[in-house]
């Protein structure tokens, strides 16, 4: 996973970035589950806190929706740095960094992952040739 030779150290420190980005969104996610699980059974067993309970749940579970999608991106940017598309890994982590909660460890790794000089060499091999006159 980690195959780094060859790489140079912006892409190197986005690769590692966005990797602990996804390790601590995996933490976050299991730390606001247990919150709801939390909530969800001390609203059952006294009936007047079951509303007043019942309130941050609707906001713990949209952010784990959001959350989630924003993890998937992150897997999608690190395997794409697995492919050495770098100018892809860093938007994806871009993407994912900006969706609630904010996420700046997988911003800075996006931001290492397009200023790395793999990023750079992939665009100007894409271009096409321009047209001679």
């Amino acid at each position: 996973m980690l195959n780094m030779e060859g790489l140079s150290s912006e892409a190197k420190i986005g690769k590692i970035l966005i990797l602990v980005a996804i390790i601590l969104g995996i933490l976050i996610m299991l730390v606001l589950s247990a919150i709801g699980v939390a909530i969800y059974y001390a609203g059952g067993s006294i009936s007047a806190l079951n509303m007043m309970l019942a309130i941050p749940l609707f906001f713990i579970a949209p952010v784990l929706l959001v959350k989630l999608v924003g993890l998937v991106l992150g897997f999608l940017a690190l395997h794409s740095t697995e492919q050495r598309d770098y100018n892809r890994a860093g938007i994806l982590a871009i993407i994912a960094s900006v969706l609630p909660p904010l996420d700046l460890v997988m911003l800075i790794g996006g931001i290492f992952c397009l200023i790395s000089k793999e990023a750079n060499e992939a665009k100007a091999t894409s271009l096409p040739p321009s047209p001679p006159g």
